[in-house]
């Protein structure tokens, strides 16, 4: 395997989150305790992923810090005692690890360097980030209102994730299958905003590529 660089870095982020999802969907289609447990670690592994391959400023890396030992701390607190406070608190601290990871990706993949592999990968990774971002918003509607969702179940998260990020992506894509509904004014706007947001991130990211590219050959073309 090659060492991380600037080069790679986002391959690793991407793999992670894939496996992710992955591990989301075995625990969803064979639930059992060492599955879930297994969910979890995938999970702490992610966030050691994202350690490694956002090359930032060391105030995310401190966040990193904290977050792992705060995400393992909750999950076992509501896996043992299974109250609901300690189910926000997990998907709070869940959100904030995607929305820090989009952060400090969106930075590295509009603002730094020239169009490689390494960029394109870096806008799928930008993509997966804002599914996976609403799908734990969506979590947090229906732990506070059971009945928001028309075709989803308060069930425990892990074998759910899985569940709502399908239906994340399906709004993100705005494909619209039509199996799952909103049934409240709160989630119906939460769902507009990211079928919103899905249609303009292709024109943006596109864009944002394509003059990275352009001011990278002009530079090029003055060096000369």
């Amino acid at each position: 395997m090659k060492p991380l660089s600037s080069h790679n870095n986002f391959v690793y982020l991407f793999i992670s989150l894939i496996l992710f999802l992955f591990t989301a969907a075995v625990v969803a289609e064979f639930s059992n305790l060492f599955s879930k447990e297994a969910f979890s670690l995938i999970i702490i592994l992610m966030m050691l992923a994202s350690f490694k391959s956002l090359q930032t400023r060391i105030a995310w890396k401190r966040t990193i810090y904290v977050l792992i030992p705060l995400f393992i701390v909750l999950s076992a607190l509501d896996t043992f005692f299974n109250e609901k406070i300690y189910l926000l608190l997990v998907l709070s601290t869940l959100l904030l690890f995607f929305i820090g990871c989009f952060v400090m990706a969106f930075r590295q993949v509009l603002f730094v360097g020239d169009i490689d592999g390494n960029k394109i990968i870096g806008s799928l990774t930008l993509y997966i980030l804002i599914g996976l971002i609403w799908a734990v918003i969506y979590m947090l509607i229906i732990s506070l209102d059971p009945t928001a969702f028309s075709g989803l179940e308060v069930t425990n998260w892990k074998e759910g994730f899985c569940r709502f990020a399908y239906y994340s992506f399906v709004t993100l894509t705005t494909l619209g299958y039509g199996d799952i509904l909103p049934a409240n004014h709160i989630a119906e706007f939460f769902i507009s905003m990211e079928a919103i947001l899905g249609v303009f991130y292709v024109a943006i990211i596109v864009s944002s590529l394509i003059s990275l590219r352009i001011s990278a050959v002009q530079q090029q073309r003055r060096g000369r």
